[in-house]
């Protein structure tokens, strides 16, 4: 708040929060202190003499964007869940999975596809399937990975996650769609598999991954 004194931290603590536990170097955050990519964030950001405190205030506009964007989704994360997370990949795909586990119709889109630069071939799918059965057993959801094509290029454009939770409320016909021109996978119980034409045709009433 203006006219307050800095909030102080224990770079320690900071460690334990961003993942990163019981790291002994703070040569990351003075890297954080020293750049100015913080300008945006931070009216004051810097290392206590000591070298264990650091101390910082928000910026003032960073407030007002909080209170103006009351819609934009967050999502709270357990700081322990992340320090064993292994690649960025799975951070980021853990991160959206939590933010829409409430919803009753929860979906979200795989990050970073992109027909030009990134597209999604048979590798790249098999590598996030491999990230959605990991984080699927940590948060106990299971998902079913739709890949959209664009109507005029027919590339995929984009990669529509389905997440079914306990509290999940799919209606029938709106979890397995009546028909894919690209191939639809399952990921449940630490496995994943692709769907042919036959059983995405049995499975358009289910409203579970696994069953009606």
């Amino acid at each position: 708040m203006t006219g307050r004194p800095p909030c102080k931290a224990l770079c320690a603590d900071l460690a334990d929060i961003t993942g990163s536990p019981l790291a002994k170097s703070t040569a990351w955050i003075k890297d954080v202190v020293r750049s100015d990519d913080t300008n945006m964030l931070f009216s004051h950001l810097a290392l206590e003499p000591c070298g264990r405190v650091l101390s910082f205030k928000f910026c003032p506009a960073l407030s007002t964007a909080i209170h103006r964007n009351k819609t934009t989704p967050f999502a709270m994360v357990d700081g322990n869940a992340i320090a064993t997370i292994s690649s960025a990949a799975e951070a980021l795909f853990y991160t959206r999975a939590k933010m829409v586990a409430g919803a009753d119709r929860p979906f979200f889109f795989i990050p970073g596809i992109d027909p030009s630069s990134t597209p999604w071939s048979h590798d790249r799918k098999k590598s996030w399937l491999r990230v959605a059965t990991r984080v699927g057993e940590r948060l106990c959801q299971d998902y079913l990975v739709l890949p959209e094509r664009d109507s005029l290029s027919r590339e995929i454009v984009r990669v529509r996650v389905k997440v079914v939770t306990a509290h999940s409320r799919w209606s029938r016909d709106c979890l397995y769609p009546r028909r894919s021109h690209a191939s639809v996978a399952t990921v449940h119980d630490g496995l994943y598999r692709s769907l042919n034409k036959a059983e995405l045709l049995q499975r358009r009433s289910w409203t579970r991954v696994t069953g009606p």
